[in-house]
């Protein structure tokens, strides 16, 4: 079993469908997938549910209104826990911060371009929709992939400053971090959102399966 953890507030969480990118990470993992919100999230309910795989998802809170600085017991899992872990989007930002990254947003929009989602924080400018990403370095995330990928991005904020602990894998030219992984523990984060991927741009769903082929063999 994997465990999707959804970094929403209670509210959205109770609101939201996260059916859909459940149902495509058990595509990608061949496995089936529990969903619970990140505030049930423990090392006793790790013990009890024993998953190999732990996906954080995307959020549309912004994180500096985020309470989850405060949820100990999520923040233990992210630090201590040997479950590999994949952070997406809003979820490799909140865990990043557990390992001295800073967050911020990526910047202001300037007066001659558009922004893409003027409904979604107005006059900050955005990665919205598919994007080129750099991959900076080899990897068993990037298996079978050509050096650019194109992913579906949907985001205003970003990791500004590395913790030490994590190097960068890939890049855009508006967002240094795309991929980070931690360098001792089983721990990567993604800044684009794989489980948003499509036949036209299949990239993301292959990071999926290759994060989870990578995950299941460390169980062995």
């Amino acid at each position: 079993m994997i465990l999707y953890v959804v970094m929403e507030t209670a509210e959205k969480y109770e609101a939201g469908n996260w059916h859909r990118q459940r149902l495509v990470l058990e595509k990608a993992s061949g496995d089936f997938c529990l969903m619970i919100h990140y505030k049930q999230l423990s090392r006793k309910v790790l013990a009890q549910l024993k998953p190999w795989a732990i996906v954080y998802s995307g959020a549309s809170t912004p994180f500096e209104d985020y309470d989850v600085r405060r949820t100990q017991s999520y923040k233990q899992v992210v630090l201590t826990s040997d479950i590999p872990q994949l952070g997406i989007c809003g979820g490799h930002q909140l865990a990043s911060e557990f390992f001295g990254c800073t967050l911020g947003i990526m910047r202001r929009t300037r007066p001659d371009e558009p922004d893409h989602n003027p409904k979604y924080h107005p006059g900050q400018f955005k990665e919205w929709g598919v994007y080129p990403v750099t991959i900076l370095k080899k990897d068993p995330l990037f298996t079978g992939l050509k050096k650019i990928i194109r992913v579906q991005q949907f985001h205003r904020s970003e990791i500004k400053r590395l913790g030490p602990d994590l190097e960068v894998l890939a890049s855009s030219p508006a967002c240094r971090v795309q991929v980070f992984r931690h360098r001792t523990r089983p721990f990567y984060g993604v800044q684009f959102h794989p489980e948003e991927a499509t036949e036209a741009y299949p990239d993301g769903f292959a990071i999926l399966r290759n994060f989870f082929k990578w995950a299941a063999a460390r169980q062995k």
